[in-house]
């Protein structure tokens, strides 16, 4: 048992660890595109097998004394599906149908995430100043609505501006007003 789990080991310490290493903030995002998904699909694309299963190979060696090497990246969803008017923070009816999903995917793996991180976004119209407060307001929108609705806690939110637009072809285009949720697991 001992030596399968230092095979394993060198065997992730080698392939993982190549592949992650070069971005610490290495980031396996998923965008749901269906306006009312169903939650399992929410589930996965916040908490993948795949990563989920190397945390757990990494448990297993911490075990036995054993030193994990890999750089496990973190997990998100994207969605065009809770976007936003110019200049607005408020959640449209479609965004709150899709928020109920996340909310019940979280409180169903609520054993599984620590925190959560939600990062709001605008488009590139407006200056960084104005884009960093509304991209706030926006993830702040997206918490208030999942801590009244779910009674989640350990939320935390960011502002990113436009600093990662969705839709580069159409930097004032609607697909970049959205938001992004991080899972810390």
């Amino acid at each position: 048992m001992i030596k399968r789990l230092v095979v394993v080991a060198l065997f992730l310490s080698s392939a993982c660890g190549a592949v992650f290493a070069a971005d610490q903030e290495a980031r396996q995002t998923v965008s749901i595109n269906s306006p009312n998904p169903k939650v399992d699909e929410v589930e996965g694309a916040l908490f993948p097998k795949e990563i989920s299963a190397l945390k757990d190979e990494c448990a297993q060696m911490e075990k036995i004394g054993l030193r994990c090497q890999s750089v496990i990246p973190k997990s998100s969803l994207d969605t065009i599906q809770i976007t936003f008017a110019r200049g607005s923070a408020i959640l449209t009816e479609e965004g709150k149908g899709f928020l109920r999903s996340v909310g019940a995917a979280l409180q169903r793996k609520a054993g599984v995430w620590k925190s959560l991180a939600i990062e709001g976004h605008t488009d590139a119209t407006g200056s960084d100043a104005v884009n960093r407060r509304l991209s706030q307001n926006r993830a702040d929108s997206v918490k208030s609505f999942l801590q009244a609705e779910f009674g989640l806690s350990n939320i935390e939110t960011m502002g990113r501006s436009s600093e990662k637009l969705r839709d580069t072809d159409n930097p004032s285009g609607g697909l970049n007003r959205r938001v992004e949720f991080v899972p810390n697991w």
